[in-house]
C-alpha cells in the first residue's frame, strides 16, 4: 500500500511531512464543486426562461423580442462556459489552492516544493483537467498509478493535492515572551496547518532548549517562514511621544521569536474569524 505522506526537505533543513489528499477526498470535493456549478448554470437558464415570460407579456419594449431573447441566450451560454472553465481557476487562484468543495473536504492544491500554488500552475492543471473530463476516467487512472496521487494536470503543472487538517496541537499554554501582536496585513493563508504545528511546537518547547540549540533552530525556522511569507527581517515602529503628532515610522530589526509570535497570533486570529 502506498504511503499517504509526502516529505519536503527545505534548503534550511526543515523537514515537512504532508498527507496526500487521497482519491476519496478529491472525488468528494469534485462532486461538491460540480453540484455548485450545475446549480449556478441551471439558475442562469431559469433566469433566461423568466426573461422570456416577461417579454411575452411586455408591450412597452421597442426592440424585437426575438433579438432580446437571442442576446440573453448568448449571454447565458457565455456565462455557463465561463463557470465551467473559470470556476476552479478563480477559486484556486484567489483561495490559495482551494475551491468550496476542497474546503469542505479539507484538501488543498500546493506546488510540489511546498509553496502556495501560483496562477500559472492553477491555469495549467485545470485546463488539462478539462481534457481529462473529456477522456473520461483517464485522470483517475493516472492518480492510481502515480505514487503521489497526481493526475495529468498535476504532473504538467508541478502540483499535488494534500489533506489540510486543523491543528490538534494544544496551544493554550504557549506563553508570549516578546509582546508581539496580531498583524492583519500578514498573509498567514500561505501557511499550512502542518507548518503552523511546527511553529507552535517550537514556541511551546523553546524554554526547554539549550542556549546553544535554541538560536540555531530559531534561525532555520525564521529563514524558512520569512521566505514563505515574503517578510523582511525589519519592521516599522513608531517613534516620538504618543499623541504629539511628531512620531515617525522607522525600520527596526525584528528578532526571530518576536516574528514567530506575530505569525502565531495572526494565524490564530485568522482561524477564529473563519
Amino acid at each position: 500500500m502506498q504511503s499517504p505522506d509526502y516529505s519536503i526537505s527545505t534548503p534550511e533543513n526543515v523537514d515537512l511531512h504532508l498527507e496526500l489528499a487521497g482519491i476519496g477526498n478529491r472525488i468528494l470535493a469534485a462532486l461538491i464543486d460540480s453540484l455548485i456549478v450545475t446549480v449556478m448554470i441551471i439558475s442562469i437558464f431559469l433566469a433566461l426562461i423568466l426573461l422570456a415570460l416577461i417579454l411575452e407579456h411586455a408591450s412597452s419594449i421597442s426592440l424585437p423580442r426575438n433579438t432580446l431573447l437571442m442576446v440573453a441566450f448568448m449571454i447565458a451560454v457565455f456565462l455557463s462556459f465561463f463557470l465551467m472553465f473559470g470556476y476552479h481557476i478563480l477559486f484556486e487562484g484567489f483561495w490559495h489552492g482551494q475551491t468550496p468543495g476542497k474546503r469542505v473536504a479539507e484538501i488543498r492544491v500546493i506546488e510540489a516544493n511546498g509553496q502556495p500554488v501560483g496562477w500559472a500552475a492553477v491555469c495549467i492543471r485545470n485546463l488539462i483537467g478539462f481534457l481529462e473530463v473529456i477522456l473520461l476516467l483517464i485522470g483517475v487512472l493516472v492518480m492510481l498509478i502515480d505514487r503521489n496521487e497526481r493526475r495529468l494536470g498535476d504532473l504538467a503543472a508541478g502540483t499535488l493535492v494534500i489533506r489540510e487538517r486543523k491543528s490538534e496541537l494544544v496551544t493554550a499554554d504557549i506563553k508570549m515572551l516578546t509582546g508581539a501582536k496580531v498583524d492583519a496585513l500578514l498573509d498567514v493563508g500561505r501557511i499550512t496547518p502542518e507548518e503552523y504545528d511546527l511553529l507552535a511546537r517550537f514556541l511551546k518547547r523553546r524554554l526547554k532548549l539549550s542556549n546553544t540549540h535554541r538560536p540555531l533552530v530559531a534561525k532555520r525556522l525564521e529563514t524558512y517562514f520569512r521566505e514563505k511569507l515574503g517578510e523582511s527581517q525589519s519592521t516599522l515602529v513608531a517613534t516620538g511621544d504618543e499623541g504629539d503628532g511628531a512620531g515617525q515610522l522607522v525600520p527596526v530589526q525584528e528578532g526571530a521569536e518576536s516574528f514567530f509570535e506575530r505569525v502565531f497570533l495572526s494565524y490564530q486570529a485568522r482561524g477564529q474569524e473563519a
